[in-house]
């Protein structure tokens, strides 16, 4: 039997006085009536008023009816099944799919039926609950394996659930995702593990990790560095190939060594075609080997059409001047053009004509303007900044900063007072620009910023834009301040980028061989040029898939933007997707959501390489079209480690009060769980809240009850 609570947000004494009130005012109102009625109609006509003012006046009071039920739940036991790709290797215990459903229709798993209610749970990258469990439920085709969200599906599901047991069915190797060790300690259950597979070094040869450039230029060799890793192999030779399509670009031989090894291989390529490009490193097959599904591994370049154009203004020669030009043209991708200001306002080399600042891709400024710079270049450089070419500044000691104002529009920062006095700074990255790619490292490492020479600011007053981004902030010793020193701005297509310091040459000069810092200048340099050159889409019409390569359980999902000359946008085209493997193709209509923008999506398809086509039409015709490719699967992840991971099962038994379990060691499992202090059913309260104030319902009655009064005076001739 439910319970029934009312609650009110007005106080109880408000509304007692409520109902003597609406029987007084009622009886108040009909004490003499025109014509006179009987007593009894009297009666009916105060009663139907006294009521519907209660009824208001309660309502004031938002009345909320919380209805309580309570009922017995058995305890549940968590059975989480991994369905990842890693399932279906066979090693040297044999099957691992078929272990898995040999142990979850053995006797001690069913037996868990007869002490609980068990709750089986299937996950790769995500997980699904199974309303029963078959041997049809287990596919072994998942392209990640997530321990930690598994875990976390089942903390979600606690506070509805009585989940008092976990038991999970794993090789241990989780691919993807937060570390299953947190998510256990947050779950607060005690996990039994049950480990799949053989924990030792498996025979096997993989590619083990590939490195290249993100962006390159077409006609430009391009280095790719690859880590071949093999187990359990002594003298055989295989080879190593990077292929494009079935093309070789590229091809090494190898001979193994004994015991686990990893070999660095330096591979290349010359992009022949410009746009996104798919490669691949594939290491040959050797018999006996633990699966050939890590052999390959592939990667993306975009390939761009030409070097980068960029002219280097100095308002005179400096060390800074002279390190950022050489650092520049050591850069194979960038074509430089130098300008140095003399004293009297002319250049060195060569003169500064609007046709050399049209031509380049990007203005590059070094302690210019200064006292010696002359109207007319500055002109110059102004118009071409506060218009479409990208700005990398440098500031200077010596820099003018009344001239400065004029490139104001085209600068990340504004300026205020300026003053000379000068003090060392280093400069702090903060943890959030970790990845920018501007600051991202060869090495991977972002300590190398840490460990840079200070160099040189003044005390000049100098704020980001809101609109920019600060990269770097200057560090006084220890003390971190919020001082600008790396600033980026990019804004409706428009890019700049400003080093608010100076003696930029310290950091290749003081670096320390073997620190990650020697190489430091030219690699950020070579970043900030290629982020300014990179020039945003701005095609009218373009269809892209939502990323390169999509895994086996993913839908294909393509997003569209269409615009008109004027760059307003087309909501009532049609667009179509074509997508072609081989002489299959698949048809896939976009839907528009406005503002020009589409999209759809097809449903899984099969492993492989596909390429696309896209036509948008109005009104019967053609007003656009793009192209493109994608993959799908060739994700060698679950791969890349073999064995079992019977050291993180073991953490997480221990850890969180339960215990691991070898798959052929299971008869005591029933036992160890039922006996578990709080493995026992508990009593589930639900509430239900109506918020009578709110229903429909309430609000009728008062209607009905006014009505009933209306109807009545006027049937008696009293209206």
């Amino acid at each position: 039997m439910p319970d029934f609570h009312f609650s009110f947000t007005l106080r109880a004494f408000y509304l007692i006085a409520a109902i003597p009130a609406s029987i007084l005012l009622s009886i108040w109102f009909y004490r003499f009536t025109v014509p006179p009625v009987s007593r009894l109609l009297k009666i009916i006509l105060v009663s139907l008023r006294a009521l519907a003012l209660l009824l208001l006046f309660t309502l004031l009071g938002e009345p909320l009816l919380s209805l309580l039920t309570h009922s017995k739940e058995e305890p549940i036991v968590a059975v989480l099944i991994d369905n990842s790709k890693s399932m279906a290797i066979r090693d040297q215990h044999g099957d691992r799919k078929q272990i898995l459903i040999k142990a979850l229709t053995s006797q001690p798993i069913e037996n868990l039926q007869t002490i609980g209610v068990p709750q089986y749970v299937l996950f790769d990258a995500a997980s699904k609950n199974l309303s029963a469990f078959s041997r049809d439920s287990v596919s072994t085709n998942g392209d990640g394996t997530d321990i930690g969200a598994a875990l976390k599906h089942l903390k979600e599901a606690t506070s509805t659930r009585n989940i008092q047991a976990v038991v999970l069915l794993t090789d241990g190797e989780s691919t993807v995702g937060t570390s299953p060790l947190y998510e256990a300690d947050e779950l607060a259950l005690p996990v039994f593990t049950i480990g799949i597979g053989d924990s030792s070094e498996q025979k096997d040869i993989q590619v083990r990790k590939v490195f290249a450039n993100d962006i390159t230029y077409l006609g430009n060799r391009v280095p790719v560095n690859a880590t071949i890793r093999s187990v359990g192999f002594n003298g055989e030779r295989v080879e190593v190939t990077l292929q494009q399509g079935g093309s070789i670009l590229d091809r090494k031989t190898l001979t193994l060594d004994q015991g686990l090894r990893d070999y660095a291989l330096p591979l290349s390529f010359v992009p022949a075609t410009e746009g996104m490009q798919k490669f691949t490193v594939a290491v040959s097959k050797l018999p006996s080997e633990l699966t050939e599904n890590n052999n390959v591994m592939s990667f993306f370049t975009k390939v761009l059409k030409s070097k980068m154009k960029v002219i280097l203004v100095a308002g005179g020669p400096s060390q800074d001047v002279a390190f950022i030009r050489r650092a520049l043209e050591g850069d194979k991708n960038v074509a430089l053009l130098t300008f140095i200001e003399t004293k009297n306002g002319d250049f060195y080399e060569n003169p500064l004509t609007a046709q050399s600042i049209n031509d380049a891709d990007c203005i590059a400024l070094v302690d210019y303007p200064n006292e010696a710079t002359s109207s007319a270049s500055l002109g110059l450089i102004r118009e071409a900044v506060t218009g479409t070419k990208p700005l990398f500044f440098v500031l200077s000691r010596t820099e003018d900063f009344t001239k400065l104002r004029a490139l104001e529009p085209a600068l990340p920062f504004t300026t205020g007072e300026y003053s000379q006095n000068e003090y060392e700074i280093f400069v702090a990255i903060p943890d959030a620009e970790d990845n920018n790619p501007i600051l991202r490292l060869s090495s991977g490492s972002m300590d190398a910023w840490s460990k840079l020479a200070p160099v040189f600011r003044t005390q000049s007053l100098i704020r980001a834009k809101p609109e920019s981004e600060v990269l770097g902030t200057a560090r006084l010793q220890t003390i971190t301040t919020s001082d600008p020193v790396l600033v980026s701005r990019n804004v409706n297509g428009k890019k700049s980028f400003a080093v608010l310091a100076y003696g930029l040459w310290r950091w290749k000069m003081y670096g320390d061989p073997g620190s990650g810092t020697e190489n430091l200048l030219d690699e950020f340099l070579s970043n900030t040029v290629r982020w300014l050159t990179t020039r945003e889409d701005d095609r009218r019409f373009r269809v892209q898939p939502l990323k390169p390569v999509f895994s086996g359980q993913d839908p294909i999902e393509f997003t569209g933007q269409l615009y008109d000359e004027n760059y307003q946008p087309i909501d009532d085209a049609t667009v179509q997707v074509t997508i072609t493997q081989n002489r299959q193709t698949n048809d896939l209509v976009l839907n528009s959501l406005g503002n020009g923008q589409y999209d759809g999506s097809l449903e899984r398809l099969s492993e492989g390489d596909y390429s696309f086509t896209a036509k948008a039409q109005q009104g019967g015709r053609s007003i656009g079209s793009d192209k493109g490719t994608f993959s799908v699967g060739g994700l060698n992840v679950e791969f890349l480690d073999t064995r079992m991971n019977k050291l993180l099962l073991q953490q997480i038994a221990a850890r969180t009060g339960g215990k691991y379990y070898d798959v052929g060691a299971l008869e005591n499992l029933p036992n160890d769980v039922a006996s578990l202090p709080n493995f026992k059913p508990r009593e589930i309260t639900r509430t239900r809240e109506f918020e009578l104030w709110n229903l429909r319902w309430t609000l009728s009655l008062i209607v009905l009850l006014l009505a009933l009064e209306w109807f009545l005076r006027k049937r008696n001739g009293m209206i």
